[in-house]
């Protein structure tokens, strides 16, 4: 097929609201066949040579790629009215998460977030931290063995499963310790066919009975089924019978609306089935990344392990939740990683009225699209920007924020809410495993990125563990 370009000559000197410039396409698809074949690569190299906003045709489908910080706080932070989340991949998560704080705006969104802030209190999270110690302690027991018999375990895999367990844990307590298994293996499926839709220019309806759209199904009634349960049981259990640990389905069941009012099951259900489906993915993804870059770096793996030694971290001891402030390079570590790769690397936002950015004109009914990868990673922005070097975030005082180029975790009012239970957890997790374990990758170079839900490896990561102390 013939390429064209589908818009405007590529420039970066807009005259007064103009057609943002867009890289060369296909006369019927556009950009599509380039960005699902590598939307990375796409992006990247799209912000490198349109500037700092680009107009992109998916099919049908007009989107605006905006790399520039300045602009991006325009659209995320003062007028965040104006660029909504009813896009068409909210409306995709919604098949799983219903109206939840992913998916809602305006007077939902806020009764939401109003309700579910407080289980986010510091004293809440600390509490929820001894959870993941205990769990993440649990675990050592399988690399434990592993290192012991030279067994060969699977980075990607080994994340997944303890991210999921911390999660689990932490959301529905010990009741959901029996039907793990079936939890974990749902999401996913879950997630693929998200990923598959949300990606996709044009999706056949989920009612034709295709096996990947069945499975879909199971596993979304499986979760549901699951968490409905679990609710309908610590309700029958009442006050009278709280959990030994806290947990955040124990503290959901105690949250109110603005008007005074407790949540309802299918509310409690929403948000339960969100925290699990944007807290375990997005987790084990950077948990992936930092150990599979500290494996490539000797000298930051043994920041790391001398000040976890100095010290004297141990999950087993009780006070050892208090010593994670302490831990500035494993904290260094995970903001660099982040920057490198962010579990949530592209956001997409629909355009209410018509607007203009940079001098470029955002027509209504159009899309905007800003992709943390791509900003975090823009030459003029970080210096040597392809390499890890957690040194960026030990000397960066204040913290780097969306007006430096770095917003792993989003920015404005919609900002994670969870941002510092996802640190947390990371954090204990790293700890835990790096005080006791060297991590030695068995494939010198780590595999390429995929732009899925979160950013994940494109392969198996294969490591072998040894002790470093028991």
């Amino acid at each position: 097929m013939k390429r064209v370009s589908p818009d405007a000559p590529d420039r970066h000197d807009p005259p007064a609201a103009g057609r943002a410039p867009s890289p060369p396409g296909t006369r019927v698809l556009g950009h599509a066949r380039a960005f699902q074949r590598d939307p990375l690569g796409f992006l990247l190299t799209t912000a490198q040579t349109c500037g700092p906003v680009a107009r992109l045709k998916l099919g049908p489908l007009t989107y605006h790629l905006v790399s520039d910080p300045t602009l991006i706080a325009e659209v995320l932070q003062v007028r965040p009215s104006n660029y909504l989340r009813d896009t068409r991949s909210s409306r995709r998560v919604r098949m799983v998460t219903g109206e939840s704080l992913l998916t809602s705006e305006g007077t939902a969104w806020r009764q939401q977030r109003q309700a579910v802030q407080p289980i986010f209190h510091h004293r809440n999270l600390m509490d929820l931290g001894r959870t993941m110690l205990t769990v993440v302690d649990q675990a050592c027991v399988g690399w434990e063995r592993a290192a012991a018999t030279g067994a060969t375990l699977d980075l990607v895999t080994e994340m997944s499963r303890l991210s999921f367990a911390v999660a689990g844990r932490c959301l529905l307590g010990a009741e959901v310790q029996g039907r793990v298994g079936e939890v974990e293996a749902a999401f996913p499926v879950l997630l693929d066919e998200l990923f598959r839709r949300t990606s996709g220019v044009a999706n056949l309806p989920l009612w034709l009975p295709l096996p990947r759209h069945l499975a879909f199904r199971r596993s979304l009634a499986a979760i549901h089924r699951i968490v409905a349960d679990i609710i309908a049981d610590r309700r029958r259990a009442g006050a009278g019978s709280r959990p030994a640990t806290v947990d955040l389905l124990g503290l959901l069941l105690q949250a109110r609306t603005e008007q005074g009012a407790l949540l309802s099951d299918e509310d409690l259900r929403n948000h339960v089935v969100t925290f699990l489906l944007a807290g375990h993915e997005t987790t084990a993804s950077a948990l992936t990344w930092a150990f599979a870059l500290l494996a490539t770096a000797p000298a930051e793996l043994e920041h790391v392990q001398t000040e976890l030694d100095r010290v004297a971290f141990d999950a087993r001891e009780t006070g050892a939740i208090e010593t994670l402030p302490q831990l500035e390079q494993i904290s260094a570590v995970l903001q660099e990683t982040l920057r490198l790769y962010p579990s949530i690397w592209i956001v997409e936002r629909r355009v209410v009225e018509t607007d203009d950015l940079g001098g470029w004109r955002i027509p209504a009914g159009s899309a905007v699209v800003v992709a943390p990868y791509v900003v975090h990673r823009q030459l003029g922005r970080w210096d040597q920007p392809e390499v890890f070097c957690p040194a960026r975030f030990r000397t960066s005082e204040p913290p780097l924020l969306l007006r430096d180029g770095y917003f792993p975790f989003g920015a404005g009012p919609h900002t994670c809410i969870g941002q510092h239970f996802a640190l947390m957890e990371a954090k204990v997790i790293l700890a835990t495993l790096l005080s006791r374990f060297r991590v030695t990758l068995l494939e010198g170079a780590l595999p390429a990125p995929v732009g899925g839900i979160t950013l994940r490896p494109s392969a198996a990561v294969p490591i072998r563990v040894e002790r470093r102390r028991s």
